[in-house]
C-alpha cells in the first residue's frame, strides 16, 4: 500500500467476544483482509480471526477468536477509543485512547521461557528478571494457571539469591500431564510463563519445541 495507511476508529459500547469492522472500511479493502489478521500495540502483538457474517441479508465482518484476549491484555474499558492503522495486509496497529481522551498506555505483562528437561524434577528456577517483575521475592506460594483453565498453587522457595517453584510442583506437571509427555518422549518441553497482575497468578502455556 502507498501514501497514508488507510484507517477507522470504533467506540467500544460494550465488552464482548467480538467487534463488528465498518462496512465502508471492508468495502474498500475487505478482499485484502485475511481470516486471521495481527493486533500489534507498541510491541505486543495478537492473533484475531476474522469472521464473515450474514446479518439482514447484508454480509458483516468481525474480529471474533483472539479478540477477548487482546481486549483482557489491554485492559479494555467501555467507551474507549479504538483507532486501528492497516499498515499490510495481515496487520493493523492499534492506538487506545481512554475515556479521559488520553492515549493509554498499555502494559506489557512480564514473560519467561523455561526449558524442562527432566519429568522428575521437584523444582524448577525462575530467571530473576522475571522474578523480580512479578514481586516473586515477597511472596511464599503463587497460582500458576495451565492453559485449559486448571490453577494449582506451588511454593516459593529461595536459595543464593534466586527464586524457584518448590513444593507443587511436581504435582501440577503431573496434573497438567507434561511430566508423562517429557517421560514418553524422551524431549525437552519449552514453557513460557506470563505473569497476570489482575488476577495475581502466572500463566502457562506449551511452547512447540
Amino acid at each position: 500500500m502507498e501514501g497514508k495507511n488507510p484507517a477507522f476508529y470504533k467506540i467500544l459500547m460494550e465488552l464482548s467476544s467480538h467487534l463488528r469492522l465498518p462496512q465502508g472500511f471492508m468495502q474498500k479493502y475487505g478482499k485484502m483482509l485475511p481470516k486471521q489478521v495481527e493486533l500489534r500495540i507498541c510491541n505486543n502483538t495478537w492473533n484475531v480471526r476474522v469472521k464473515k457474517r450474514s446479518l439482514e441479508a447484508e454480509d458483516h465482518y468481525f474480529f471474533e477468536k483472539g479478540w477477548t484476549k487482546f481486549c483482557e491484555d489491554a485492559r479494555l474499558e467501555i467507551f474507549e477509543l479504538l483507532f486501528f492503522s492497516y499498515v499490510d495486509k495481515s496487520t493493523f496497529v492499534v492506538t487506545v485512547y481512554g475515556v479521559t481522551a488520553f492515549e493509554k498506555t498499555i502494559f506489557s505483562p512480564p514473560r519467561c521461557i523455561i526449558v524442562l528437561k527432566d519429568y522428575r524434577c521437584y523444582k524448577v528456577h525462575v530467571p530473576k528478571k522475571f522474578a523480580v517483575a512479578c514481586r516473586l521475592f515477597d511472596k511464599n506460594e503463587i497460582p500458576l494457571e495451565y492453559v485449559g483453565g486448571y490453577t494449582s498453587s506451588v511454593a516459593l522457595t529461595m536459595w543464593q539469591g534466586r527464586i524457584a517453584f518448590g513444593a507443587g510442583w511436581s504435582a501440577f506437571l503431573k496434573a497438567t500431564r507434561l511430566s508423562s509427555d517429557l517421560a514418553l518422549s524422551g524431549s525437552r518441553k519449552t514453557l513460557c510463563f506470563e505473569f497476570d497482575p489482575m488476577k495475581n497468578l502466572i500463566k502457562v502455556q506449551p511452547l512447540r519445541n
